[in-house]
């Protein structure tokens, strides 16, 4: 069975945003779409039902009008993808990881109800969610999603704080491929390569580190044409500037050694932060069956 891109909903305009991008992604790859809603999501984002609900309107209604208008919204946006949406019981993090163990990707939005997340706490549901799960997690933030006819670039980031794994490279070499795109892989120059010897050596090695990512032959084999970009600065803001003429932002992550959550280091939460693309965290073994 196919695997589906699934997206996690609570309401709010931002996971409206993230369904849109969803339903996109799930057409592109031709992949359904799954729609899911914790039933205690106000509460964990700090809502109570009083301040949500309107007097003599139920939480149980309430909850169902959520995913009853994205499932309407999801159909109306893409007509060709099978849709399937749940209310499922539980915390929003909890579900969202079981809910992405089958997934091909899961969809978040960058703000919940109690607007942007500046800190991306232990506690949100963006970073549970980014450290807990296993698949590639999909961070959508407040751009509008671009249409992937659009065929704007894959950014692949490259080096300090990230890992470029076959799985990371994998799936940025698929994405870029589906949208009929070119793969952008890029590497910031740290302080220590830039000041160790000759500045040219430190990007003799930095070109030598992407073509070994992302190698010609591998890309000839997906039809992707890669550019690789060596720059100066801190790698989060390398990657924020590349990330304007993009459709996705792809960065890898590691499992913290003998257990199971994904180690986010700064880059990861400053392109959460700040991209203005979607940002995908990728780790595991890539594509799924």
């Amino acid at each position: 069975m196919d695997k589906p891109v699934t997206v996690g909903v609570d309401g709010s305009p931002s996971s409206m945003k993230a369904l849109d991008w969803a339903a996109d992604e799930a057409a592109l790859h031709s992949r359904p779409l799954r729609i899911v809603h914790a039933s205690v999501w106000e509460r964990f984002e700090g809502a109570t039902p009083a301040e949500d609900f309107p007097e003599g309107r139920t939480e149980a209604a309430a909850l169902e009008e959520i995913i009853t208008a994205a499932e309407t919204r999801a159909r109306g946006r893409r007509p060709e993808v099978r849709v399937r949406a749940e209310l499922l019981p539980g915390e929003p993090v909890d579900v969202l990881v079981h809910a992405g163990e089958d997934a091909f990707a899961l969809v978040i939005g960058h703000r919940g109800h109690q607007g942007l997340l500046r800190h991306l706490s232990t506690g949100s549901v963006v970073s549970g969610v980014a450290e807990r799960a296993w698949c590639p997690i999909v961070v959508v933030g407040e751009s509008a999603p671009r249409p992937p006819s659009a065929a704007r670039h894959v950014i692949l980031g490259v080096g300090e704080g990230t890992d470029a794994g076959a799985a990371q490279v994998s799936f940025a070499l698929h994405e870029a491929q589906a949208r009929g795109g070119d793969l952008v892989v890029v590497h910031s120059l740290s302080r220590q390569e830039t000041h160790q010897g000759s500045p040219d050596l430190g990007s003799r090695a930095a070109d030598a580190l992407l073509s070994t990512a992302v190698p010609d032959r591998t890309a000839a084999e997906c039809g992707v044409t890669v550019r690789r970009q060596v720059v100066d600065g801190p790698a989060h803001r390398a990657l924020t500037r590349a990330a304007h003429v993009a459709d996705l932002l792809v960065l890898g992550v590691r499992h913290r050694h003998g257990m199971v959550r994904r180690e986010l280091g700064p880059t990861h939460h400053a392109a959460l932060r700040h991209s203005p693309c979607p940002v995908a965290l990728v780790s595991t073994p890539w594509p799924p069956p």
